[in-house]
């Protein structure tokens, strides 16, 4: 994968969370590339969020262009003063197919192979989350950026820079969640993955203590 961009210069420090909560969240609903909108937790969600990264200096605000992961962009924008939200189709949620709108018990009943018709492939899906991940980093190369997308396409960026290790099917990222990604000297690093904000305010207070 061609990562020539970034040869010399400031590394390009990457902050992926997944989107606040919806209603399909909370009542455990299968939610792929349907358009549902944050509830009231996901906005809470969003604003916490803003106040974690207003300790630093951050450049640009990136969004899939679904309607939960943009409105949790907007509002940590807004908190931000960044002026706008740019958006990436690529970096949309995973298709589910027959899957979507599902709870699990209903997937395993109607699915019980795992074999789902219309899901997105995940290799489809790794490959077209990290040609968006390279398309952010690319434009906006040495730039500290936030990206908000979803569950299933961030996972599949952990796995693919993991090698596996972890994200996949390995890893339940949470609502509001930080995954931080470094690219330097033409490779991608995860400094920490699936951290709330609370977590990491928690690490923060430790490290302060003697």
């Amino acid at each position: 994968m061609d990562m020539t961009y970034n040869k010399k210069g400031s590394p390009t420090v990457i902050c992926i969370i997944r989107h606040g909560e919806t209603d399909w969240n909370s009542l455990g609903k299968l939610q792929g590339t349907e358009d549902i909108e944050l509830n009231d937790l996901g906005r809470e969600q969003a604003v916490a969020t803003s106040r974690y990264f207003e300790t630093e200096t951050w450049d640009i605000v990136v969004s899939s262009p679904l309607k939960r992961a943009y409105e949790t962009a907007q509002i940590i924008a807004t908190h931000l003063s960044i002026p706008m939200v740019h958006i990436v189709e690529e970096i949309k949620e995973r298709s589910y197919g027959s899957a979507s709108g599902l709870l699990p018990e209903e997937r395993h009943s109607r699915f019980p192979e795992g074999i789902i018709p219309g899901q997105e492939e995940f290799e489809h899906l790794r490959q077209r989350a990290m040609i968006g991940l390279n398309k952010i980093a690319a434009d906006f190369n040495g730039k500290r950026i936030i990206v908000v997308s979803h569950g299933g396409l961030t996972n599949s960026i952990l796995y693919s820079i993991s090698g596996g290790e972890f994200g996949g099917f390995k890893t339940r990222l949470k609502n509001g969640c930080i995954n931080k990604l470094i690219l330097h000297d033409n490779t991608w690093m995860v400094e920490f993955y699936n951290k709330t904000v609370e977590e990491l305010t928690q690490i923060i207070n430790q490290q302060k203590s003697p």
